[in-house]
């Protein structure tokens, strides 16, 4: 693997996990935990090709096996795309872990990425699972409150 395609895992002091490289950051945060179940806070901010293989899904994985339901937010308004590979991939999770997650916001800054949500909410047949938000006050009202 070249150095400009190292793909680096932080762990922060305050609890947040930061999976990166020269093109893309995921961050993980997790939210005030609900009374059943938690809350998980992804930030997007870049283009995803495929890079990071499984590695930002096995943390939402992790988060799974600790917090059921799970209430996921995404935030992908500094996003700037993603690959096939890795969308079919997020359907096929949305599709496999659906009755473990509560509800899917994803606020999206692109009709690029509004198109691939999109497209990934419809294939993993998962209903209304999953909200697609433009306006960032309505996706962060819906975020837990501390």
């Amino acid at each position: 693997m070249s150095e400009q395609t190292k793909v680096t895992r932080e762990e922060r002091p305050d609890g947040e996990v930061r999976l990166y490289d020269a093109a893309c950051t995921f961050s993980f945060r997790r939210l005030s935990p609900a009374p059943v179940g938690g809350a998980l806070l992804v930030t997007i901010t870049g283009n995803d090709t495929g890079q990071f293989g499984t590695r930002t899904l096995d943390e939402i994985r992790l988060e799974l096996m600790r917090n059921r339901p799970l209430e996921l937010f995404v935030d992908a308004r500094e996003a700037l795309g993603a690959a096939v590979s890795v969308s079919d991939e997020w359907t096929r999770f949305f599709a496999l872990n659906r009755e473990h997650l509560k509800r899917v916001s994803v606020l999206v800054g692109s009709k690029v990425v509004y198109l691939t949500v999109a497209i990934a909410q419809h294939l993993s047949r998962t209903g209304n699972l999953i909200q697609i938000y433009s306006d960032p006050e309505i996706f962060e009202a819906r975020l837990p409150k501390k």
